[in-house]
């Protein structure tokens, strides 16, 4: 077991690309297969993730390091989300590419030197990262705030965790405020007294002369 896997357990860790590569795959293939069954992955995910990293590498990971380099490529999903949404930009669906002309891929990145790692050329493990994060992307609020350093590997936020609730919120509220219109619905139904009253109060509201004629 190598001396950087022991070290990384707590603080810091780094990644090599093939560690990385292994993380999305187990995670996409949670979703895949069902076995994530709520909005958000579990701690027994991570945990589950950073022992299978130890069988498969010798490298020590704990299930919140495993959880914060997720989150890491979240952000870049965020970012390739927000590049697609460029007016000049087209998407190879071949590829995984995000393409723009050299026109406009100058002008892009004179201000935005790091996007150049997401421009006109194939999207690293999109399938994957798309697995994991699309649906939760479909919001486009991640999108907004793109600006975001990428360089970070260990973050503590929790975006993703607090979006999901959001719109679990949101859905509930939906779904009481329908239950609230249909029963208004059936009470109207079921009570067409109401109804007449209303046009009996509208006869006698009529102009003395009119009703007598």
């Amino acid at each position: 077991m190598d001396a950087e896997g022991v070290l990384g357990t707590a603080g810091h860790a780094t990644w090599a690309p093939t560690w990385s590569a292994y993380m999305l795959e187990y995670h996409a293939n949670l979703v895949v297969s069902g076995t994530k069954t709520s909005s958000t992955f579990k701690m027994v995910h991570y945990n589950g993730c950073a022992k299978a990293l130890q069988q498969k590498f010798g490298i020590v990971r704990s299930g919140d390091q495993v959880k914060n380099h997720l989150k890491t490529w979240q952000k870049k999903f965020r970012k390739v989300c927000d590049l697609r949404g460029l007016s000049a930009a087209g998407w190879d669906e071949d590829t995984y590419t995000i393409t723009l002309d050299d026109e406009h891929y100058n002008n892009h990145i004179k201000d935005h030197k790091g996007d150049a790692d997401f421009l006109n050329k194939p999207i690293q493990h999109f399938v994957e990262m798309n697995t994991i994060f699309g649906s939760t992307m479909a919001t486009g609020r991640f999108a907004k705030d793109s600006s975001v350093p990428l360089g970070t590997q260990e973050e503590s936020t929790d975006d993703w965790d607090t979006e999901v609730q959001r719109m679990e919120v949101q859905s509930d509220r939906g779904a009481t405020q329908d239950d609230n219109v249909a029963t208004s619905s059936a009470s109207k139904a079921t009570n067409p007294k109401k109804k007449d009253k209303g046009k009996k109060r509208a006869r006698t509201d009529q102009d003395p002369l009119v009703a007598a004629i």
